[in-house]
This record gives structure tokens, sequence and C-alpha cells, in this order.
């Protein structure tokens, strides 16, 4: 099986395009790779905490892409329940159809599979039993898989008592379908590794923190420039083996480096939330997008819309360097 430890801090992947989500670089440093490696070691989840953009969700992604491993996720939303994680039932559709059908028991039992839909910790857990229901029956790849890495991205959304109920299932390492007499996970059978992420809007509870592995990605460590620029020239940067890959000049990421730290601590000062690697990055593929190759076209367009990516809190009383007025004036000319 492949192991973390043998990453080094520094070392760019490409991971592949989805159906669901694009192409893009991952940048592995050490403290993810050593928080990664305890977490296997331990058997716990892996808590990932850092305001948005910081790469958290990324993270599950290129560790599923090194173990190769099949990436199961799900968003946590104000109106998840602790049972979504394990599976949903669609009562009303079984009452609509037995309705329809005057109550067919045969038909009702061969149409069983239809109603249950498995939950992410039901993939990840109990694949083989998964892909005999709802969607997973679906699957383009029905095997079980080499493994599975889970992802529970923002579950800071969620109330307490989900982490809670993730908690029980994670510690037991099994639970039970009753509605289907099915047991999932259980000793003997192939632990997922849980990657979980909080983007800190709400406390989680004390239990579920103690029994987590807890990353903090924070937003650069050391010079914030010089962290915003690795990231930069792992997208934009000439990368040793990659094909087709989207250069960009020093001068640009520089550029807009300078410019995001600056409109970053202004924020700050003010008391509002700052821009960060995501608005960094948004900013660099849109000059990719509108100049691709040419610098000093793309630095022009830097400065016409740098304001527009980073500046996002209207007039701030007291604050003029916040204010997106004056970056440009009507017709596009710098002003």
């Amino acid at each position: 099986m492949a192991r973390f430890e043998v990453l080094q801090a520094g070392q760019v992947v490409c991971l592949a395009q989805t159906d669901h989500l694009d192409a893009t670089w991952h940048q592995w440093s050490q403290p993810e790779i050593d928080a990664l490696t305890l977490a296997m070691a331990a058997r716990r989840p892996l808590l990932v905490r850092g305001e948005p953009g910081t790469g958290k969700t990324q993270l599950a992604r290129a560790a599923a892409h090194h173990l190769g491993w099949q990436l199961e996720s799900t968003t946590i939303h104000s109106r998840y329940e602790p049972l979504d994680l394990l599976y949903r039932f669609d009562a009303v559709r079984r009452l609509a159809d037995a309705q329809w059908r005057d109550a067919d028991a045969d038909w009702l039992q061969k149409r069983e599979a239809d109603y249950w839909e498995p939950g992410p910790l039901w993939r990840a857990f109990g694949w083989s039993s998964a892909v005999n229901y709802g969607s997973c029956r679906d699957s383009v790849n029905p095997s079980a898989p080499a493994g599975h890495v889970l992802l529970i991205d923002e579950i800071d959304k969620a109330e307490s008592d989900l982490p809670n109920a993730l908690l029980e299932v994670l510690g037991q390492r099994s639970f039970r379908i009753p509605g289907l007499n099915l047991a999932i996970g259980g000793p003997g059978q192939a632990l997922p590794l849980v990657i979980i992420t909080t983007n800190e809007e709400r406390e989680l509870p004390p239990a579920f923190l103690r029994r987590c592995i807890v990353l903090n990605l924070d937003a650069g460590r050391g010079v914030y420039t010089d962290w915003l620029l690795s990231r930069g020239r792992a997208h934009f940067g000439q990368i040793p083996g990659a094909r087709d890959t989207a250069e960009m000049s020093d001068e640009v990421l520089i550029e807009a480096a300078s410019q995001l730290a600056q409109d970053r601590q202004a924020a700050k000062e003010a008391g509002l939330p700052p821009p960060g690697v995501a608005e960094y990055l948004d900013l660099l593929y849109a000059l990719h997008g509108l100049a691709e190759g040419d610098s000093k076209a793309q630095l022009d367009w830097l400065k016409k819309l740098k304001a527009y990516a980073f500046r996002k809190h209207g007039h701030i009383e007291g604050h003029p360097e916040l204010s997106q007025q004056g970056e440009a004036a009507p017709g596009g000319a710098i002003a």
C-alpha cells in the first residue's frame, strides 16, 4: 500500500479531471504529509482546519490520488441530518408505489433496493453491499476499490449532534441498518481514511476534537506572499514532467500576491474577513484566460481587475484602501 511518508514536501502532483471536478495541481507540504501519516497509523479521522481556500478539500482528493483509493465525499449543510451520513430511505415514494400497485407485496419486494440510497459512510465502510442499492447500482466500477478516502466537508455547518453521531460510528468502526438487517463495517473490514474539514464557523464538540488528528492549514507559515507564490507556481509555474502546463511569469504572480497581501492586511485591520489564496488563484486563472502567454497584457488586466477579486465588502468608513472606487475609470482606463 502506498504510504504518505514517501512523499516529499514541495512535491507537485496533477489531479486529473473527474466528472465533477476540473484538473488541478496539488503541492504537498510537510505538515500535510505528517498529519496524514499519523491519521493512517492511528486509524483516526483527520480534521483539517483553516480558512477557505487553503486547500482543505483538495487535500482529500490528493490523498485519494496518492493511495489509489476511491474518493467518497459529502458537503455538510444546515439541514444535514446525522442519518444522512449513513443512508436515506424514501418512505414517501415507497408509500406512493404501494398505493399505485394496490399493495402488491411481491412487486414492492423486488423494488426495495430503489428506496434506499447509501450515504457516504455506507459507501466507504461497506461498498460491497452499497452497490446493490440506489444510485450505487449505476456505478461504472461496481467491484470493490482498493480503499476509500471519505471526505466530510464543512462539518462546522452542522449542529453538534452530527459530529457526535459521526464520532460514535467512527469509534465503533461499524453500524447497522435496521430496515435491511445489514451490518456495515466491523472486525476484519478495511477502514477508510476519513478527512473532515471545517472553516471554523462553529465550535466543534470537545469530545469530537479529542478523537481526531488535527491539521491546522495556516494561511502561510512565514512570509505570506512567499506562501501565495508557492501556490501560484504550483498551478502556473514550470512543473517538470507536466504536460500542457499553463505557465505564467513570476512578475505577474508576485504582483498579484503583493496586492492580495496588502488588501488582506487592510481587511484584518478593519475587522473584516480577509481575502486569501482562493481569490488569488481565481484572479490568476482569469488573467491566464484573458491574455494567455502575454505577461504585459496580464499585468494591465491585473491593475484593472484586482479590486473586484480582493475587495468585497463595499464602502468601509475610515478604510478608503478597501474601496473599489478609483481603481478603474469609466471605459476601463487605469485611474
